[in-house]
């Protein structure tokens, strides 16, 4: 392995030379110094400073790469470049002037800028701290806030759209209705304001709506059933059986024949397509609700032609087969509607057609046919 035959020393500024594989060597200490150790034998210098032909072994000459140093300090003599002598300078061993005195860290890492050459302190130290956590504060926020609307736009955005518990109406127009559109954020959806929409549609009822995430809505709806009309001021209403105004018409002559007739409601507001039927007592609500209510559950509502709630005590209904059914008040309709259809069964077997039937006590229904 070879090394370079000279080796800069940085304390005095100069080149020395070392030992070079193969060849002899300079002295350590002294340039003009030459040692070799072959067979023991020691090469003397000669009195002009350098070793003589005569006194250096045979294997040792002619293996130097570069002009012996005559000097300490090989740079006061520049023997290979003599035109460099002028632009030397004059200052380069003793480290002398403006250069050399100046104080300087050199480019701090990170910083950005260069450092004045005077120590750094702690108080410096903190000064910068501020500023570093504002930015990093400032990044994390912003990637955070990224990050945010990517998932909030992009992972729960609305992708697909069910509609289910609809019947005659199509889901393309509930859809439609409800306003809701592809890529719409799935947390921004508010069920109110959905089924306001929705229900702007006397035929429809909005019941829930579902969130499947990430990208999926159900709409759960009910296609309102009208089951009911009356006429009120000249107007005819129909009504499902939660007292929700389906339509209205002044045409007196098209009456929904196939729909129960209601007599007796004591309205107090309400009376409009799209909205609820108020009445001035609460009583009568509960009664409409709750009879129209157990005739949908025992499947009779269809067989009911005319409903009288004028009187809260004495409930009267008639059949489309010609049927008076008293009902008494409103206690026990779910009994008292069971026992009048299997009273009028029985009478129909028996050839019956018409009668009153008494039902107050549903255990003992009374018939009394026509002229009794």
């Amino acid at each position: 392995m070879e090394r370079d035959p000279r080796s800069h020393d940085p304390v005095s500024g100069s080149y020395r030379p070392e030992w070079r594989s193969g060849t002899g060597t300079y002295g350590e200490d002294q340039p003009n110094a030459r040692s070799a150790s072959a067979g023991g034998g020691n090469a003397q210098a000669a009195p002009g400073g350098e070793p003589s032909a005569e006194s250096v072994p045979e294997w040792q000459r002619n293996t130097w790469i570069a002009p012996f140093p005559t000097h300490e300090y090989p740079f006061d003599e520049p023997e290979d470049a003599p035109e460099l002598r002028d632009l030397r300078s004059e200052e380069l061993n003793n480290r002398s002037g403006e250069f050399w005195q100046t104080q300087t860290s050199g480019y701090r890492f990170g910083s950005g800028q260069y450092t004045d050459g005077k120590p750094e302190t702690a108080s410096s130290r903190k000064e910068r701290r501020p500023v570093r956590k504002r930015w990093k504060a400032l990044g994390a926020a912003a990637l955070a806030a990224a990050v945010f609307l990517a998932v909030y736009y992009g992972l729960f955005a609305v992708r697909n759209i069910r509609v289910i518990g609809n019947g005659n109406m199509p889901a393309e127009e509930i859809i439609r209705l409800s306003g809701l559109r592809a890529g719409m954020p799935v947390f921004s959806l508010s069920s109110a304001e959905i089924e306001q929409r929705i229900e702007q549609n006397p035929l429809l009822k909005f019941r829930y709506m579902e969130k499947e995430l990430p990208s999926t809505v159900v709409l759960c709806i009910q296609e309102r059933e009208p089951c009911c009309w009356m006429t009120w001021n000249g107007i005819i209403y129909v009504m499902d059986k939660q007292r929700f105004v389906m339509s209205e018409t002044e045409n007196l002559e098209k009456l929904p024949t196939t729909l129960v007739k209601v007599d007796g409601l004591r309205i107090r507001s309400g009376a409009q397509t799209g909205q609820r039927l108020v009445l001035e007592s609460l009583e009568q609500q509960e009664v409409f609700s709750t009879l129209f209510l157990e005739m949908k559950v025992l499947g009779c509502t269809e067989m009911i032609e005319e409903a009288d709630l004028s009187s809260l005590g004495s409930l009267i209904l008639t059949t489309r087969d010609g049927f008076t059914v008293s009902m008494g008040d409103s206690r026990n309709i779910h009994a008292k509607l069971r026992s009048m259809l299997l009273t009028r069964d029985e009478l129909l077997r028996r050839d019956y057609r018409g009668g009153v039937i008494n039902v107050t006590l549903p255990e003992t229904p009374v018939f009394s046919p026509n002229g009794i």
